[in-house]
């Protein structure tokens, strides 16, 4: 009788070894997630993800984790794949749609990011950021109509969304309802006073108008991103459309600062030089256009235009020529 119980407990004894000894193996050869997520090397955190993978073939956020190292890779397929195949596992994720949507927009497929949208939005109808992003996917894809429906969608469940005014205004402006697209950006920058684009929005708007206001708005956005070359060149070409030159130049001389070959701002520093009439000085800046591409047909007429007013002929009609060739090449 004492005999059948020790052997029973060696028995018990040795498979209680065992099982220790397959415990640690697994640990060993079974990455935590943790150590996973602090391996830099992309390529090498996917080994180490689909090794994973192998022991948890359920646990989507694996596949949600292997899908960002593919996207990390530039292999937008195998990204979308795994994303894919993290949804299917758990659909409850929000994040991950939007994450999918934006793959999708890399790759570009408009269409298929806004399907995945579409079919967050039939699981979540009252998730207001999935209406916006579909506001603005519809946008991209030119239907301002269902983006117009579906921001005002959004707009029902948060009246004080500032991206749905945002959008809304990007779609009214698109159909040419400039004054409602104003009236939407006004709320956007109303509920985010730090909204940079949407006060050079309005300032565009505005300046359609030649209204100054438009100054406003630009000088808005200017206060928040002083390095905002776009926002400088608009509120140049705002002086410039209202003849006033030099202080368009002041506002392309920023810009000239920070970036030396921005053609716009050559260009339109050229432009007010030859009102002002001094036309050597605006051939230099043209001359710096054609430099940096020998096929801009504006800048030849620019120049030709100088050389005509100094009654340099010749080189006037071989610039102007130049312009002539290039515009009926459709360059």
């Amino acid at each position: 009788m004492k005999l059948i119980t020790y052997t029973g407990i060696l028995m018990a004894l040795a498979v209680s070894g065992t099982g220790c000894r397959q415990s640690r193996s697994s640990k060993v050869t079974a990455p935590s997630m943790d150590s996973i997520t602090r391996i830099a090397d992309p390529a090498m955190r996917i080994a180490a993800l689909n090794k994973y993978i192998k022991s948890s073939p359920e646990n989507a956020q694996l596949y949600m984790m292997l899908s960002k190292a593919y996207n990390e890779t530039g292999k937008l397929d195998s990204a979308v794949k795994n994303a894919n195949i993290a949804i299917e596992k758990d659909t409850t994720q929000a994040g991950w749609y939007f994450y999918l949507s934006d793959v999708y927009m890399e790759k570009p497929s408009v269409k298929n990011a806004t399907n995945i949208l579409e079919l967050l939005a039939i699981r979540q109808p009252k998730n207001k950021d999935v209406w916006v992003k579909l506001g603005e996917l519809d946008i991209k894809s030119g239907k301002y109509d269902e983006s117009i429906k579906n921001l005002e969608a959004a707009l029902k469940l948060d009246r004080n969304n500032p991206d749905a005014f945002f959008w809304l205004g990007y779609a009214l402006r698109e159909q040419k309802d400039n004054d409602k697209a104003i009236m939407a950006f006004q709320k956007a920058v109303e509920l985010k006073p730090d909204y940079e684009q949407a006060y050079v929005i309005l300032g565009l708007l505005y300046s359609a108008k030649k209204d100054q206001k438009a100054l406003e708005y630009y000088s808005s956005a200017l206060r928040l991103n002083p390095h905002d070359t776009a926002a400088l060149y608009d509120k140049g070409k705002y002086y410039q459309d209202m003849d006033s030159f030099q202080r368009a130049i002041d506002e392309y001389q920023k810009i000239l600062v920070m970036d030396a070959n921005k053609r716009d701002a050559n260009y339109g520093i050229g432009y007010c030089l030859f009102y002002l009439k001094k036309y050597d000085d605006a051939i230099g800046y043209f001359s710096k256009v054609l430099l940096q591409n020998p096929y801009d047909s504006p800048a030849h007429y620019g120049r030709g235009l100088c050389y005509k007013a100094l009654g340099e002929y010749d080189k006037a009609r071989k610039d102007i020529n130049i312009a002539d060739g290039l515009d009926a090449k459709g360059k």
